[in-house]
């Protein structure tokens, strides 16, 4: 006869097991604790799901287990959310949006939290969002090592811009992967916006001046280098 007092205590461990009240982690999703030892951040998120000032490549690799994507969540979020509702705004990218609303969406989203924008949401808003995402990126979407050469782009595509436009080809096909994928996301979408520059008063030219420094800079920034 089998002594019943280990094996009913076996079966009311594993019976408080399966009460034990489990919670996952507010940032990641992934780890599970305790409801009394339940942390702000966990290990497994506090340096990889953090978004605002996260390195690009990083992200991408995190969010790779959502599926191949051109661009970050967040990028695609904020662009699709323009495209169905600000295309025609005008100021578009000039006029700024709600800095305490940009600042809740951004905590927002490095907690892990996917906020959805409304038809309540002011498209400035997120536009400045988008902005934001690219001004925190540790290192730009054209890297720095590769500012001297973009920048040597521009000036051969002012005094010939045939050979300027097959150098930036060049030039573009030699960016780390993440780096293009979102490059071309961006310049696709941007050329979407200034097809409304009769409504937006978005040309060309005003994108470049509100992006160029969002998507090309040096290490050490100053004014005669910004106005190059």
């Amino acid at each position: 006869m089998p002594d019943m007092g280990w094996i009913n205590l076996v079966k009311c461990s594993f019976g408080m097991f399966e009460r034990r009240s489990l919670l996952p982690c507010g940032s990641c999703m992934v780890k599970y604790y305790d409801y009394g030892e339940l942390p702000a951040s966990c290990d497994c998120c506090s340096q990889s799901n953090r978004i605002f000032g996260q390195r690009l490549e990083d992200t991408v690799l995190f969010e790779r287990k959502f599926g191949p994507r051109l661009a970050p969540l967040l990028v695609e979020q904020c662009v699709d959310f323009i495209r169905e509702r600000g295309l025609d705004e005008e100021g578009l990218f000039r006029m700024p949006g709600q800095a305490n609303l940009v600042k809740e969406l951004q905590e927002a989203f490095d907690c892990g939290e996917k906020p959805l924008f409304d038809s309540n949401t002011d498209v400035h808003t997120v536009a400045s969002l988008l902005k934001l995402y690219l001004r925190e990126l540790p290192e730009p979407v054209i890297p720095f090592s590769k500012y001297e050469d973009f920048l040597t782009c521009a000036q051969l595509l002012a005094k010939d811009e045939e050979e300027g436009i097959q150098e930036l080809g060049n030039q573009v096909n030699t960016l780390p992967l993440p780096n293009y994928n979102l490059l071309k996301y961006i310049c696709k979408f941007l050329d979407q916006v200034q097809s409304h520059c009769n409504e937006n008063k978005m040309s060309v030219q005003n994108l470049a001046t509100v992006f160029g420094p969002n998507i090309l800079r040096t290490k050490m920034e100053d004014p005669v280098t910004l106005m190059e």
